[in-house]
């Protein structure tokens, strides 16, 4: 049985990491700025994440701001697929709760495939492109342990 709550600090481990990643190659003060402030506001959700689950929370708390965005993006190119996969779980945390079967099944497919996607991203294997297609989401996920 997987772990949602586990699996979901999990992901926000996987976005800090992939954001100091960044700001060890930053090419200012103002850039590193950008990316810590980025990393506190991951940290700030991964934190709450119920809390955080609402919109209206985030905006109200200042999480969603114009320029989150470009501290995501490596230095010199206009790729945000991190930030995207940031973005698409943080609307999806509510799902991950939802009483309804089909709404939590997106909820935790949104996950599962963002922490692949991610765990790809920060992968320093050269033989990441050869592994990662054949293994499933699952096997990324935090499992309960089972007491006896």
């Amino acid at each position: 049985m997987i772990d949602f709550d586990a699996t979901l600090q999990q992901f926000f481990a996987e976005i800090v990491k992939y954001l100091n990643n960044l700001g060890a190659r930053a090419r200012d003060k103002v850039e590193l700025a950008q990316i810590k402030n980025a990393i506190s506001e991951v940290e700030q959700v991964a934190a709450n994440p119920i809390k955080y689950a609402d919109y209206g929370a985030r905006v109200q708390a200042g999480l969603e701001r114009l320029d989150m965005a470009a501290a995501f993006m490596p230095r010199g190119s206009n790729d945000n697929r991190v930030f995207l996969l940031y973005q698409r779980v943080v609307n999806n945390i509510e799902k991950l709760d939802s009483q309804f079967a089909v709404e939590r099944e997106q909820g935790q497919k949104v996950l599962l495939d963002a922490l692949k996607a991610i765990k790809y991203r920060n992968s320093a294997s050269l033989f990441k492109g050869l592994y990662f297609p054949f293994v499933s989401a699952e096997k990324f996920a935090s499992k309960v342990q089972k007491q006896r």
